[in-house]
């Protein structure tokens, strides 16, 4: 048999195409089917509020197939990556992907413990998404709870104010460019409040070593748009100190004012709770209040539909927490910083000091001046921190010991200010550091249920119980970024969205039975 015909060969093809297309059309349309009858009967049995079937031992996951409770060995388990607790559920019939679909409901009244930055941030975040969210009509209804007014207490209160994204080797840390911006952003909502909360719009990373500048080096070659390298004759002129160089930071790496910052920021939370007609409430309030009566734990905490603990080493301090069970104990260690605020004057003309920050191991940052300095003397001095120690046992160095170490790591880029200023106070803050990961040392987010802590279950049901700390000494740049995501969970009543944007935002579960925190250093006394 010869060749087909050009013009036969066209038919055929054209009838194989559409009898092939008849049929993906069919098995699509049969597969549709298939689906809207499942997502029917999961809806339905959604909306009812029943299980289909012969008894209550019949049930219907989300998956759409039917359960025999009555014989495990035909049950279908389906669990998650990653636990999204600490303790095991009663109800053992419910997988935890049904449970975190069957919680997706608005949370509309939320207390936080804990002003700081973490909890600013969790609160502006909430507001923020309730803002955007014209769905839901229901009010939101936020109270803060602190030991002091706003930007006055914690370690928030006294932090150094150096925002960047870098590790002390110069190195991006973990979701640093994004927890950036996210910070940024707050910073700018802060100002139209308190514009003076931003001090400089940039700082300078030193070296003082042949690795320092290999190190900064390195930064400046990998991120160009925010680190410029410097070299020792112009920046030892610009700043006037002894330098191996180093680099400038900017490009949103900058000096913040923390405790103005925070009253900014608690001013734009409080514009946005009465636009959306909600309510945000600060109420001073101590923590070993809470701790010791039950009535005002009750009074306080039980009407709210979830409760954040972000009040940092105050949660171990003043007993919201307990951390002395072995198999509930966080994976954190608690870290005192002293710091030294010292006044320049600059009316003698051969002293050269630089009002820039200055970092490299220690720090030094200009301060803005003091409300009540309006003498002419005071007009032409120039306020400094110099900081901080790194303090883990429970008594504190004594002044001269803070002087001494401070003054050693910080001499060769700050000589001037030690040999010319006046220290006028010491600070103090404790803080709350989690313990190094894959990722360094992240934050602690995320449901907070505890299998054997009674001060914990009563004061509030512990499903309803969130926890945001171990920011550290990175609470500036992470407590943006964290901020938005617990807000989102929370908004959510889940953690779906925590794993989502963070698939290991449950690192200090995995970590808390290896935590090894002795008692003297818990108790660390300020």
């Amino acid at each position: 048999m010869g060749p087909l015909p050009l013009h036969m060969l066209l038919q055929f093809m054209l009838i194989s195409h559409a009898v092939c297309r008849v049929r993906v059309e069919a098995i699509v349309i049969t597969s549709l089917s298939h689906h809207l009858q499942r997502m029917t009967h999961i809806n339905h049995s959604r909306l009812f509020g029943r299980r289909f079937g012969a008894g209550r031992s019949r049930r219907t996951t989300n998956t759409g197939f039917v359960h025999n409770a009555s014989k495990p060995h035909l049950r279908r388990q389906r669990l998650h990556k990653s636990s999204l607790c600490l303790t095991k559920h009663n109800d053992d019939n419910v997988d935890s992907t049904t449970r975190e679909h069957q919680q997706h409901r608005p949370i509309r009244r939320i207390g936080i413990i804990g002003g700081g930055l973490a909890g600013l941030s969790v609160a502006y975040h909430l507001l923020d998404i309730s803002e955007k969210n014209t769905e839901n009509s229901d009010p939101l209804h936020i109270v803060i709870y602190d030991k002091a007014k706003v930007g006055e207490g914690g370690a928030s209160s006294v932090a150094g104010g150096l925002q960047h994204p870098f590790s002390p080797r110069g190195k991006l840390i973990h979701f640093g460019l994004e927890a950036l911006q996210c910070s940024n952003r707050l910073v700018q909502v802060a100002m139209k409040h308190q514009p003076s909360c931003l001090i400089r719009p940039h700082l300078y990373r030193i070296a003082l070593s042949d690795a320092n500048v290999k190190q900064l080096q390195d930064t400046a070659t990998k991120y160009p748009e925010l680190a410029t390298w410097l070299p020792k004759k112009v920046l030892d002129n610009l700043l006037g100190a002894e330098t191996m160089g180093g680099v400038k930071l900017g490009n949103g790496c900058q000096v913040i004012h923390v405790p103005t910052y925070l009253k900014g920021l608690w001013e734009e939370c409080e514009r946005k709770a009465t636009e959306i007609n909600g309510s945000i409430t600060w109420e001073q309030t101590s923590h070993k209040e809470l701790e010791n009566n039950n009535d005002i734990i009750n009074e306080k905490l039980s009407n709210h539909e979830a409760v954040i603990l972000a009040a940092g080493a105050g949660l171990l301090q003043d007993g919201l927490i307990c951390n002395n069970h072995h198999e509930d104990g966080l994976p954190v260690q608690l870290v005192r910083g002293q710091s030294i605020e010292m006044t320049l004057q600059f009316s003698d003309k051969d002293i050269i000091a630089s009002n820039e920050a200055m970092l490299c191991g220690k720090y030094t940052s200009p301060l803005p001046a003091l409300n009540e300095a309006t003498d002419e003397t005071a007009k032409q001095s120039k306020r400094f921190v110099i900081g901080a120690t790194h303090e883990f046992m429970s008594e504190a160095l004594e002044t001269s010991q803070v002087v001494d170490e401070l003054k050693k790591r910080s001499y060769p880029f700050a000589s001037n200010l030690w040999d010319h200023g006046e220290i006028d106070r010491i600070t103090t803050g404790v803080r709350m550091q989690s313990n190094r990961g894959k990722f360094g040392r992240m934050p602690i987010i995320g449901k907070f249920i505890t299998a054997k802590n009674p001060d914990v279950d009563r004061r509030v049901a512990s499903d309803r119980l969130w926890i945001f700390t171990g920011l550290s000494s990175r609470g500036l740049i992470y407590h943006g970024l964290f901020g938005r995501m617990l807000a989102e969970a929370v908004s959510h009543d889940n953690e779906v969205t925590l794993q989502q944007q963070f698939q290991e935002f449950d690192w200090w579960r995995q970590q808390k039975n290896h935590s090894k925190i002795d008692k003297e250093r818990i108790e660390l006394k300020t």
